[in-house]
């Protein structure tokens, strides 16, 4: 071999027993650190599956430990063999609340103090069958404004009485609202049926047509109840500015409103029961704009002018009777009568004389319930006479009984025994009735109202 070959075969001999010569000795091969690291991490993974599997139950813990630990950390670190409970929390259960420090001044602690807020006092002094009666009550006003609303679109169903029905369901839920002592309860139902009324114009301007008797009427009146309605809402939200804009648009729509039904009159286009509403309407918007300005001392006047239209409107129908026509018929006659000593009674009770006013006001009760009883015993019989007919009569008789009871200092309970027989013979009637197309639906729930407004007088005394 030459010297090359030789110098290579000798440095690779002593790298070889220069490396047995190192070798460890079996019993330091495994180091204190690495059998430290053999008995812990079967723990660790166990503790990071129970952990996992108490989140998959829905548990959360309360200090959670990271996920990685150094080799450094293991050392020192011992993990508990069975994880202590009272650090995990169920997500799904309120927590057992712990004593905490006093709240910081600047920290407001009102939600306990607004919780009884939430609460409407009246739950307390209206009990769980006066609420059945208080749904059932909604649910029949709601049935009457549905149903009148379906009648006077199919034209079967004149403003005047769909506005009677609004008027009657509306005061109905209004009443169960303030028994509940619901906040802004008037002027969101008054808004309600203020949609309802302007349906009512837009539904009236559409029957532009020759044939359309009275069209022109019926719009302006739509216009008029329509700018009421606007009034009340003003007046229940206390707006002046709104409530003078809408005495402005009733003042002049109610002088329109008379003129047009005093020129239909005069050509056969209008009876009078139209004509003595036009004048009532002038009546009621001149009231209200004197009070709105402070000039009650001009309401004399006003009595006096619708005073005298009634009594031209007394004469004719007494004429129409004494030639035995069918507008001066025995219950129109009563009713009128009724209506004339109604606003004679006003005017006397203005004048502050209380005997007179007693006076008309006891006959304006009788002619009403004397309209009433022959409707009820003579012409519906015989069917001539509807139930909307009787109901009116019924609302005349009450209203005049109202009246006489402010001025009466001993309350009579034999008139009102006569009213409510009055109102339950009706009911007897509407049960009795088979057949409710048209518009029979409506005039039912009309009286049930009726019925249901003097219970929730009754409920309202209760409470007071």
């Amino acid at each position: 071999m030459n010297d090359r070959t030789h110098f290579f075969l000798s440095c690779g001999i002593l790298v070889l027993v220069v490396s047995l010569a190192l070798r460890p000795q079996p019993s330091e091969f495994l180091s204190p650190v690495t059998a430290q690291n053999s008995t812990i991490q079967p723990e660790t993974s166990l503790e990071s599956i129970h952990r996992f599997l108490e989140i998959e139950e829905g548990l959360a813990t309360v200090s959670l430990a990271p996920a990685e630990l150094d080799l450094a950390e293991v050392k020192t670190v011992r993990l508990p063999s069975k994880p202590d409970r009272r650090e995990f929390i169920p997500m799904n259960v309120v927590p057992l609340q712990k004593k905490q420090d006093p709240v910081p001044a600047s920290i407001p602690a009102a939600v306990p103090a607004q919780k009884p807020q939430i609460y409407s006092p009246v739950v307390k002094r209206i009990s769980s069958q006066e609420n059945r009666q208080l749904r059932k009550f909604e649910s029949n006003a709601s049935d009457l404004i549905d149903q009148s609303y379906d009648s006077f679109s199919r034209g079967l169903m004149t403003l005047s009485d769909y506005q009677l029905a609004l008027n009657v369901a509306y005061q109905a839920r209004i009443n169960v609202a303030e028994l509940r002592d619901a906040k802004n309860a008037r002027v969101r139902l008054l808004t309600e049926k203020q949609a309802l009324l302007e349906k009512a114009v837009e539904q009236l301007q559409m029957m532009n047509q020759p044939a359309a008797q009275g069209w022109f009427g019926d719009v302006v009146h739509a216009r008029l109840i329509l700018a009421q309605n606007q009034y009340e809402i003003a007046t229940a939200a206390e707006n002046k500015d709104q409530m003078g804009f809408a005495l402005r648009e009733i003042n002049r729509l109610s002088d329109q409103y008379y003129s047009v039904r005093k020129q239909e009159l005069m050509v056969g286009a209008a009876d009078l029961n139209e004509y003595r509403r036009a004048s009532r309407a002038v009546f009621v918007a001149n009231l209200e704009t004197n009070s709105f300005d402070n000039r009650e001392a001009d309401n004399d006047s006003n009595l006096a002018d619708y005073i005298r239209r009634l009594e031209r409107i007394q004469e004719n129908v007494d004429l129409l009777s004494e030639r035995g026509a069918g507008l001066g018929r025995k219950d129109l006659l009563e009713l009128s009568q009724a209506q004339l000593a109604y606003v004679q009674g006003n005017s006397y009770r203005h004048q502050k004389d209380e005997r007179m006013s007693r006076i008309k006001f006891e006959q304006s009760r009788k002619h009403a319930q004397e309209a009433w009883e022959v409707r009820v015993n003579e012409y519906y019989p015989r069917g001539t006479s509807d139930l909307h007919e009787l109901t009116s009569a019924w609302i005349m008789w009450r209203s005049a009984d109202a009246e006489l009871k402010q001025l009466e200092t001993t309350k009579s309970s034999e008139t009102d025994r006569e009213l409510q027989a009055g109102l339950d013979q009706m009911l007897n009637l509407s049960g009795q009735i088979q057949d409710r197309r048209g518009r029979m639906a409506s005039d039912i729930s009309l009286v049930y109202c009726l019925k249901d407004a003097e219970l929730l007088a009754q409920l309202k005394q209760k409470s007071e």
